[in-house]
């Protein structure tokens, strides 16, 4: 049975034939509020609210509603909702929480969950009515069944540790249609095994991986009508084990996906193989940064720099384009960093190339040093969206390192270089060009923004 916090709270939906109104939210933040074509290019369907709605039991009788305010806005915030349920990470929390006063104005009964309340329970349990931290799928029901058939109500309903679960196929016909890019989002693992020390992911899963169940994940795949599949898992091979089977079982559905992994991947000459002959032609690496001194304070010093080239060369060489992650702001970092890190990618050969600043998010080990140091400059959480410097950098102020973060975007987006990568990806060329001008787009809004707030 999961864990539960011990505070109680006198609340209740009533059961029974009639239909109750449930209302599902992924609020917005700085970063993830687009709109146009390109918006469409780089931006995949969510799987958080699909998957809650699908976990909601039948005999509750919910008429369930989703909204994604990244790609819409709420149409009508008079109507009335019995339960209404916000899922959100650190830098949407802000508008989490005027959604939960919102809704808690009208009557609702509101559930906040996500990244942020599972890595700070209690302080978010002062916005909301119910908190639930960690897994959804065995605390999801649990709770619903409890606020409809006149169970005890807790405060915080916490997951327990888990070495795999089993999810339902997402209710992928909630979703606003033509909003997202047309390829299928799946997942069919959590969690991550490495320690990296500026990733909430290691401290939200508690440093595992916990996965479905291979035959799962391989029929969810046989329903979905497209040949392209985008996994999201945090780690697909976090274990290789498992990710081979998967890889193996994929290999007859003759179906092209992209994922994330760590730069390993290559290193393992079966998993890899058999990851190509499954039909994998884009994966998101996170290189983190340039400098091997970098890579050993932010504890992923088996990781070599100097041995990424040879990485990127062999995951073209099986068809693979990377996108590439990069982390500005470690302490051995100065600004001779961001032409250092622009030069790199060109070198490498990284197929779309992504930045952000290093980023302590409140509930990590980071943040508390941080903190402990007198180096976090704000605790406005709508600034931890990893595109705005919240912290005293070491060997830079932290306007040069917003600059320097601003600058890597310009360049690495220029027409010139864009032109370059999509002349040498390994995918289709034309592809390739239109991904990258949606990075392009993406970028642009990204510096647009940050300085407006």
């Amino acid at each position: 049975m999961p864990e539960i916090k011990k505070t109680t709270i006198n609340m209740q939906l009533k059961n029974g034939l009639h239909k109750k109104r449930m209302l599902l939210i992924l609020p917005y933040d700085n970063t993830y509020y687009y709109k146009g074509f390109f918006k469409r290019s780089v931006s995949y369907a969510p799987l958080t609210l699909t998957t809650l709605a699908a976990l909601v039991p039948r005999n509750l009788n919910f008429d369930i509603e989703i909204i994604d305010e990244g790609v819409e806005t709420i149409p009508d915030t008079s109507i009335h909702y019995d339960l209404v349920g916000i899922t959100c990470v650190t830098s949407s929390a802000p508008r989490a929480f005027e959604l939960s006063e919102m809704y808690r104005k009208k009557g609702s009964i509101v559930v906040l969950g996500g990244a942020h309340p599972t890595l700070n329970p209690e302080k978010v349990s002062e916005y909301a009515d119910i908190v639930v931290s960690g897994y959804a799928e065995k605390i999801w029901p649990e709770l619903l069944n409890d606020l409809c058939n006149g169970n005890k109500i807790f405060k915080i309903y916490r997951s327990d540790k888990q070495d795999g679960f089993s999810s339902p196929r997402p209710r992928r016909d909630l979703l606003p249609p033509r909003k997202y890019m047309d390829i299928p989002t799946v997942i069919a693992s959590r969690g991550c095994k490495n320690n990296c020390s500026f990733c909430s992911i290691n401290r939200i899963w508690n440093n595992q991986a916990c996965s479905r169940p291979v035959d799962e994940v391989i029929e969810e795949l046989k329903s979905i009508d497209s040949n392209k599949i985008l996994m999201l898992d945090p780690n697909l091979i976090a274990d290789k084990e498992y990710a081979c089977s998967l890889f193996e079982k994929m290999i007859p559905l003759k179906k092209k996906w992209g994922g994330l992994a760590t730069i390993d991947f290559v290193e393992n000459d079966e998993l890899f193989k058999v990851a190509v002959k499954s039909g994998c032609i884009g994966i998101l690496v996170g290189f983190e940064s340039v400098l091997q001194e970098a890579m050993q304070e932010c504890d992923k010093g088996n990781f070599t720099t100097a041995r990424y080239k040879e990485y990127v060369k062999r995951f073209h060489k099986g068809g693979i384009s990377i996108l590439g992650c990069f982390v500005l702001g470690f302490d051995c970092e100065d600004e001779s960093v961001f032409d250092k890190t622009i030069k790199f990618i060109d070198e490498i050969g990284i197929d779309i190339p992504r930045f952000s600043v290093l980023t302590p998010f409140p509930g990590t080990p980071l943040y508390d040093k941080y903190k402990k140091d007198g180096r976090i400059l704000t605790d406005d959480l709508k600034f931890f969206d990893t595109e705005h410097v919240i912290f005293k950098p070491m060997n830079m102020t932290p306007e040069r390192l917003q600059q320097g973060l601003h600058e890597v975007w310009r360049k690495a987006y220029s027409l010139k270089k864009i032109f370059r990568r999509a002349m040498r990806s390994p995918a289709n060329k034309l592809f390739a060009f239109a991904i990258n001008s949606g990075f392009r787009y993406y970028a642009k809004k990204i510096v647009e923004r940050s300085q407006k707030i």
